[in-house]
C-alpha cells in the first residue's frame, strides 16, 4: 500500500511538472489557406521555433504560463485613424486590456491621438520598429536604428520607453535577437496566429482561434477590418470558455517599459 501511494504521488508530480514545462509552438490554421501558404507557414514556424527551443535564441518569448487559463491579446501594425479606434472601442466595451505593437513612423498627425488614447486607456504601446522592415535583412546599425527610433517616438508621446519588441513578420535571426538583447529589450512573438492578415472573413478568424486556443497563448492579431469584425466574438466566446485576458506585462511577469 505504501509503495502504491508513492507511485501515485510520483505520477501527480510528473503531471504537474510536464504541464508547466515550456512548450514552444506557433499554431493557427484554416481550410481557407492554400497548400503553398500552409507549407510556407509550417517552414517558417519550424525555422523560428527550433532555435528558441534549442537555446540558440535568448530572451525570445513565445507564450505565457501553460498551467493557467490566461491569454494575452496583441495587435500589430497600429496606429491608424480607423481600425485602431474601432479595436479600442471593442476592448473598452468588453473591459479587456491588450498590447499594441506600433510602428513608430506612422505615429504622426492624427495618429498621435490614437496612440495616446491606447496608452491612457491602459493598453500597452510597444515597439514594432520605425517603418516595418524585415529585420533579418538588415545589418546591426540599421536594426538598432529601427528599435531606438521607434522606442523614442513612443516615449515622446506616452512618456514611457518600451522594452518589449515584436519584429515585423516575426522575422528573426541570431543578429536580430542579439541586437535586441543588447538594447535591453525582449523579443515577443506569439503562440497563436489568428491569420487575420490573410483570411478576409472574420468568422474564419474566430474559428481558427477557438479551434486552436490553449492556456498561456499570446494571440497575434492586426489592426485591420478582419480583426475588427472578429474581436467581439473572440472575446465573448473565450470568456465563456473560462479564459481570462491579462495585460501582457502581467501575463509575462516582466516590465513593459524602462
Amino acid at each position: 500500500m505504501r509503495n502504491l501511494f508513492f507511485f501515485f504521488l510520483l505520477i501527480i508530480q510528473f503531471s504537474l511538472f510536464t504541464g508547466c514545462a515550456p512548450r514552444y509552438e506557433i499554431r493557427g490554421d484554416s481550410p481557407r489557406l492554400d497548400a503553398n501558404m500552409s507549407r510556407f507557414l509550417d517552414k517558417w514556424r519550424i525555422d523560428t521555433i527550433n532555435p528558441v527551443q534549442n537555446g540558440t535564441y535568448k530572451n525570445v518569448i513565445v507564450n505565457g504560463d501553460l498551467s493557467r487559463k490566461t491569454i494575452a491579446l496583441t495587435f500589430d501594425d497600429a496606429p491608424d485613424e480607423n481600425n485602431t479606434y474601432k479595436l479600442l472601442d471593442i476592448l473598452k466595451s468588453h473591459h479587456v486590456k491588450a498590447a499594441f505593437f506600433m510602428i513608430g513612423g506612422t505615429m504622426k498627425d492624427g495618429n498621435v491621438t490614437v496612440v495616446r488614447r491606447a496608452y491612457e486607456e491602459g493598453h500597452l504601446v510597444l515597439n514594432h520598429t520605425f517603418n516595418h522592415p524585415r529585420l533579418s535583412d538588415l545589418n546591426q546599425s540599421a536594426i538598432t536604428y529601427q528599435l531606438s527610433r521607434s522606442a523614442e517616438r513612443i516615449e515622446k508621446i506616452t512618456g514611457r520607453y518600451p522594452l518589449l519588441i515584436r519584429p515585423p513578420y516575426g522575422s528573426i535571426n541570431p543578429l536580430v535577437v542579439d541586437t535586441i538583447n543588447a538594447q535591453g529589450m525582449t523579443t515577443v512573438l506569439w503562440s497563436l496566429d489568428s491569420l487575420d492578415w490573410t483570411l478576409k472573413n472574420p468568422d474564419d478568424v474566430v474559428e481558427n482561434i477557438l479551434s486552436n486556443i490553449r492556456n498561456g497563448d499570446i494571440i497575434l492579431m492586426h489592426r485591420n477590418p478582419t480583426s475588427v469584425g472578429a474581436l467581439p466574438k473572440v472575446i465573448e466566446q473565450l470568456t465563456a470558455r473560462g479564459y481570462t485576458f491579462l495585460p501582457l506585462e502581467e501575463f509575462l511577469g516582466m516590465r513593459a517599459y524602462r
